[in-house]
């Protein structure tokens, strides 16, 4: 009898589909960490796991694989060991650095793309790369008893840069004179967030429901956002609509009329203050023709000239956001 004997029992599975499949799960943390679990259990043909995170002690109420002789060690090799020991038919590649890291060839190959991730920075920078190589993506988060899951189908459904569910503290950076001086300056680590098993484990396991779904065209998709609390047991699924102004996957920023307006005298650097305020951007470039420009640089009618085409550059981007010069009419 195969070791998938009971789900093949299950009307529509087709479990050539998912042996024929490549997934990436980012982060194997507390949803990672049962993301890879159920896809391993159920036969998934290749998972790449990335996390460039090491394993330590508070992980360990609630992040799976691993355990306390596995502290200090890297999440994505040591959940590769014994994801392996689960199952042996399915080939699980390792990759213990940055998402960013990682050559988009490796991206181009996955099926499908899963996300537990805990920085907003690294969840947007990857709903940038999948909307630009049109790569479905499930992702979600929790806190506490209280946690959410999003499917996101390039130009289909809303990307997480279109959804308002974001803190618009989180979605900005501070472009003042004050957050530039602070900005070289040491961050203060942040508190950790509450975090319990149970949610890890439901929360988890939505998303790679959701997955094997999506690659087995089986049953109802989620329609988009789903909001889960632990304390009342109770689901909410929420509806978001896409942004035509979304510097992502919105069709305004596609278009060839898509301007930003500058005058004489002002400089680079304050554009670059105006396009971090407008797109929730942590420090854009803004490249010319090739070259990154000096933020110290006046601008006049001969360096941008109506109707140049910038493209900004910035950490939370994969793909650099194209805009159009309009020069201000005095």
């Amino acid at each position: 009898m195969s070791r998938y004997d009971r789900q093949l029992r299950i009307d529509g599975w087709n479990q050539e589909k998912l042996r024929d499949a490549t997934v990436l799960v980012a982060g194997v943390g507390a949803l990672g960490s049962f993301i890879a679990t159920n896809l391993t259990l159920s036969g998934v043909g290749k998972l790449i796991l990335v996390d460039m995170d090491t394993v330590e002690v508070s992980n360990l109420n609630r992040q799976f694989l691993f355990r306390k002789r596995d502290v200090r060690k890297y999440k994505a090799e040591v959940a590769a060991r014994k994801l392996r020991q689960m199952n042996n038919e399915i080939e699980i590649v390792s990759m213990p650095t940055k998402l960013e890291n990682i050559k988009r060839s490796v991206y181009e190959e996955c099926d499908i793309i899963t996300a537990g991730l805990d920085s907003f920075d690294a969840r947007r920078w990857l709903n940038s790369l999948c909307v630009d190589l049109n790569k479905p993506l499930i992702t979600g988060g929790m806190y506490g008893f209280m946690g959410h899951v999003q499917r996101i189908i390039p130009y289909e459904t809303p990307c997480f840069e279109c959804q308002p569910l974001v803190p618009q503290e989180k979605l900005s950076q501070a472009c003042s004179p004050i957050g530039e001086k602070r900005k070289h300056l040491p961050k203060k680590p942040e508190a950790p967030l509450p975090a319990v098993a149970t949610l890890s484990m439901i929360i988890g396991g939505i998303i790679s429901q959701e997955c094997l779904k999506h690659l087995m065209e089986l049953g109802t998709p989620l329609d988009n956002y789903l909001f889960y609390d632990g304390m009342t047991n109770t689901t909410t699924v929420i509806k978001l609509e896409r942004k035509y102004n979304c510097p992502v996957c919105g069709e305004f920023y596609s278009l060839k009329e898509a301007t930003i307006t500058v005058e004489d005298g002002e400089k680079i650097g304050d554009l670059s203050t105006r396009i971090a305020y407008a797109f929730g951007l942590a420090d854009p470039r803004i490249m010319l023709r090739g070259v990154i420009l000096d933020k110290e640089l006046i601008i006049n009618k001969k360096n941008l000239k109506e109707g140049s085409k910038i493209f900004i550059m910035d950490d939370r981007l994969a793909k650099p956001l194209k805009l159009i010069i309009k020069r201000e009419k005095k």
